[in-house]
């Protein structure tokens, strides 16, 4: 083996090794990462002590995610600074909460992450409502009336405003509506005592209204600098071509039928040339049209000799210009 080909090896080797240093985190519309989420800040919820007699089941919210794959995104250690403004990381909750985790992408998982922020319940002192340390996480975490999240994790090569950590994890969960307000998270007593209306699921409030999923398809954060999808029209009727009740639907529309015509008209097309080439031509390099001008381009050339004097089968001149094929 040469330097060269060695040299090439090397840099496949490096190029791959680049590749597989970059984890493909999970996106926001991912859904056992949803799940996910959701099923470990409920689980957290429900084992708080002393117990809950308020405590609200949590669901996904595609907005607070897309607030928090937007701050998630800019790789920066600190807060979102766009908390403290009205409407500004969702289109309803005025304010919303927010907690972040931040280290080596080889550890990552949502639940290691969440289980740091709610770990910090022994620093929580809840009858005095005091914390020794830095505890709102966790009070974040079980504030009673927060019942959306939305996540997001993120790859990071730097981390700006954390020295030394290289190729992180960003993770950032926003909450709403917001906690961590100068009141105890919850109301001390048995399970579900205070759940008002709601159904009592697994020491957890439920109700169905109030946890619907909404879309939100066109909001974004005006701050978010991400590339945006073109907002999604909003129907005032039905389709022109939509068949009135009752009556069949077309299994096939007219785009449905041109696509149908071409494929057809390629086929004809093909074989015509193909059975030109198989009694006009030997030891001919086999040669695929990949389109449909090409084909009836050959096709043309190859009937024309059809129409000119009669040649021998080994000088049919058949002369084609083909496109350049990049077989890299």
């Amino acid at each position: 083996m040469g330097p060269g080909l060695w040299a090439a090896v090397l840099a496949l080797g490096l190029g791959l090794e680049a590749v597989w240093a970059q984890p493909i985190f999970p996106s926001i519309t991912n859904r056992p990462f949803i799940r996910e989420c959701v099923r470990v800040h409920n689980e957290f919820r429900r084992q708080v002590v002393p117990s809950a007699s308020n405590m609200r089941q949590m669901s996904w919210d595609a907005a607070l995610a897309r607030t928090a794959r937007a701050w998630a995104n800019k790789c920066v250690f600190k807060s979102n600074t766009y908390l403290s403004k009205r409407y500004q990381c969702h289109p309803t909750f005025e304010f919303v909460g927010e907690n972040i985790w931040i280290g080596s992408y080889q550890i990552f998982d949502v639940q290691t992450a969440v289980s740091t922020w709610y770990k910090n319940n022994i620093f929580y002192n809840f009858s005095l409502h005091t914390c020794i340390k830095n505890c709102d996480r966790y009070i974040q975490v079980v504030w009673a009336t927060s019942y959306k999240v939305g996540c997001a994790v993120h790859f990071c090569h730097t981390v700006e405003n954390f020295q030394g950590l290289d190729r992180a994890a960003h993770f950032v969960c926003n909450y709403g509506p917001a906690g961590n307000y100068p009141t105890k998270p919850y109301e001390e007593g048995p399970p579900c005592s205070r759940c008002s209306n709601d159904k009592c699921v697994d020491k957890l409030c439920v109700n169905a209204g109030r946890e619907k999923l909404i879309s939100y398809d066109n909001w974004y954060p005006d701050w978010d600098t991400q590339p945006r999808p073109p907002p999604r029209p909003r129907p005032s009727g039905p389709p022109a071509d939509t068949p009135p009740a009752g009556q069949p639907r077309s299994s096939c529309d007219s785009y449905c039928l041109s696509v149908l015509i071409l494929r057809l008209l390629f086929l004809v097309l093909s074989a015509a040339g193909i059975d030109c080439w198989r009694h006009h031509v030997d030891n001919t390099l086999l040669y695929i049209p990949t389109s449909l001008l090409e084909t009836w381009s050959i096709t043309k050339t190859c009937l024309k000799g059809h129409s000119g004097s009669k040649r021998s089968n080994n000088s049919f001149p058949l002369t084609l210009n083909y496109p350049n094929h990049n077989l890299s």
